[in-house]
């Protein structure tokens, strides 16, 4: 079972969202965006220890953007699918399945104005709430629904130490009762003596005497005979009914507590033991499926530790009845995220609308390319405004020099530099439209001597991805002829799209440039050539346009692309870049 789609209208930062989800969730968006309100809204219908006193809502957690005059109400939906396997949770849902759609149990919570109140409402006094199933306000959700399906939250300020050191709420809880529960009176009680004797051995040493006598005295002094606690020191108490509370988890061999663990072991133990309880309580037959929530569970791990334990929980622990929703800005967990986990929040004027990959349509080696490429620095484009695609690492050395120049600085506004290593941008292409990504892609015109030039077909079939993605027909036969036959218009019509083309390849417009040729040129003759090579760059030098495209691509290669770039770059700052490079930084920067 998972959720596979939630709607939130007029919540907090939220007019109308409506969006699908995979059976694990990374949610990513920028600060104060809404992804802890998209949590709370779950939790309004989910959250088994959350009190009625928090779901029922103020007139602040209605969208700004509402008039109470015309008494709006707060919802949340959520759809559950894929339950009917298991007949614990078809028995739970049943009464809950769309009438439309049988395969489907939606859970909502409704906060709306009483129907006793006339007029528009005041305060929240004049508003209820309801938890209910299918669509139908009278089929109450019943509490054991909530705790066979429960959510269970580790929000992004936890204190594991506290959460572990308190017995009430602790993980380890019912994992020791369960235990304790199988040890017989006997056996408790052999272990009481022997720790009442240690306990004895202790207080019979002449300090811890001392001390004990000078306590005891103290109290009795301020409290006086009658309220006398009688105080003792001992390692805990030793009735052996109470012995399990005095159990812990301790780290390095036991030689230290939790209370000594740094903040990133206290909260793998927290993590490590809240699953042992779900699956404890799944063989218990107390629980059937868990949501589990952690908000920037980056906080206190080592980037290591970040992908090797999501990692873990997103792919070999997948079978697991259990969701993870994970809200983050590291780009070290959304690298190893399956792609289709991944939801966008974006602000924008109709309230916080958000983008999922959940149903991106990309064939099976498109998503492994993608997957693949999505490493830590390629994340970080989730974490962006904006992006620009590029070939290699060519561009990605130059573009920043050239936004520089243009008057730009890409860091400061958030759009990254992201290379596909090669020009396969189809899955970036999708991916980016997918989660409404404000994008711009520079690739090169690629002439073949007698045949078409291979950026022609590239521009156009991202064209099409772009619309096929967005929903849209793609480009007609005629269309797409008229654009073939036309490379000036097929220029104008995908640039339109976001697609910049060259007339050949990036160094040969740089090296035909007249601002640019003499950067390039100088880093071919610092690499001392023979005569011949020595001669051309001598008359490249004093004009430009008489380049030879395969002779300089031939330089280049033996030079490199990217040790080239890198000398270019220290070189070009301040230098106008090749036209179509200067159109799409300035398109990029306005979207």
């Amino acid at each position: 079972m998972h959720i596979t789609n939630v709607r939130i209208v007029n919540f907090r930062n939220f007019a109308e969202l409506d969006v699908a989800l995979a059976t694990n969730v990374l949610m990513v968006g920028e600060n104060r965006v809404g992804k802890s309100n998209f949590i709370f809204a779950l939790r309004l219908v989910l959250d088994s220890s959350l009190p009625d006193s928090a779901r029922q809502l103020k007139l602040g957690d209605i969208w700004d953007g509402c008039d109470l005059a015309t008494s709006p109400h707060v919802k949340v939906e959520v759809d559950l699918t894929d339950f009917e396997d298991d007949p614990n949770l078809l028995a739970l849902l049943t009464d809950y399945r769309l009438a439309t759609n049988h395969k489907i149990a939606r859970l909502t919570y409704l906060f709306s104005k009483k129907a006793s109140v006339a007029g528009a409402p005041k305060s929240e006094a004049d508003y209820e709430f309801k938890v209910y199933g299918g669509d139908d306000e009278s089929k109450s959700i019943r509490n054991d629904l909530r705790r066979r399906i429960s959510l269970d939250l580790l929000n992004a300020l936890r204190d594991a130490e506290a959460e572990l050191g308190s017995w009430r709420s602790s993980p380890l809880r019912p994992l020791l009762e369960d235990a304790i529960g199988r040890v017989t009176d006997e056996e408790l009680d052999a272990v009481g003596i022997n720790l009442k004797e240690a306990t004895d051995k202790l207080s019979a040493l002449a300090p811890v005497r001392t001390l004990e006598d000078d306590l005891r005295n103290r109290i009795a002094d301020l409290a006086g005979a009658t309220q006398d606690m009688k105080a003792k020191l001992g390692f805990s108490s030793t009735d052996p009914k109470r012995l399990l509370r005095s159990v812990g988890l301790y780290i390095d061999d036991g030689r230290r507590g939790i209370a000594e663990a740094s903040l990133g072991s206290a909260n793998l133990a927290l993590l490590t033991l809240k699953l042992a309880e779900f699956s404890w309580r799944r063989q218990q037959n107390e629980r059937n499926y868990t949501l589990l929530v952690i908000e920037e569970p980056e906080a206190h791990l080592h980037p290591h530790l970040q992908r090797r334990i999501f990692n873990r929980l997103f792919t070999e622990n997948a079978q697991e009845p259990r969701g993870l929703f994970l809200t983050t800005h590291s780009p070290n967990i959304a690298s190893i995220a399956p792609l289709q986990s991944i939801v966008l929040l974006k602000e924008t004027v109709r309230g916080t609308q958000a983008f999922s990959l959940a149903h991106l349509n990309l064939a099976e080696n498109e998503f492994e390319d993608l997957q693949r490429y999505l490493d830590t620095t390629k994340a970080e484009i989730l974490f962006s405004r904006a992006v620009i695609f590029v070939e290699g690492d060519a561009e990605t050395a130059l573009l920043p020099v050239f936004a520089e120049t243009c008057g730009y600085d890409l860091h400061e506004l958030g759009i990254t530099v992201c290379s596909v290593a090669g020009v396969n941008f189809s899955p970036y292409v999708k991916f980016a439209t997918s989660l409404d990504l404000p994008f711009v892609v520079i690739t090169d015109w690629d002439p073949i001597e007698g045949k078409a030039p291979l950026g022609r077909k590239r521009a156009l079939d991202l064209l099409d991805d772009i619309k096929n993605t967005k929903g849209e027909a793609p480009l007609a036969p005629a269309d797409r002829a008229a654009l073939e036959a036309d490379d000036a218009l097929l220029h104008e019509a995908v640039q339109d799209a976001g697609i910049f083309l060259n007339k050949s390849t990036l160094e040969i417009e740089i090296a035909r440039s007249p601002e640019m040729s003499g950067a390039i040129l100088s880093v071919l003759e610092a690499q001392n050539f023979g005569p011949t090579r020595s001669e051309r760059i001598t008359r490249w030098k004093v004009d430009p346009a008489s380049v030879d495209g395969e002779h300089l691509l031939s330089m280049v290669a033996d030079v490199g692309k990217g040790r080239l770039a890198g000398r270019l770059a220290k070189k070009a700052v301040g230098l106008k870049p090749p036209d179509y490079i200067g159109r799409a930084i300035e398109k990029v920067v306005r979207l």
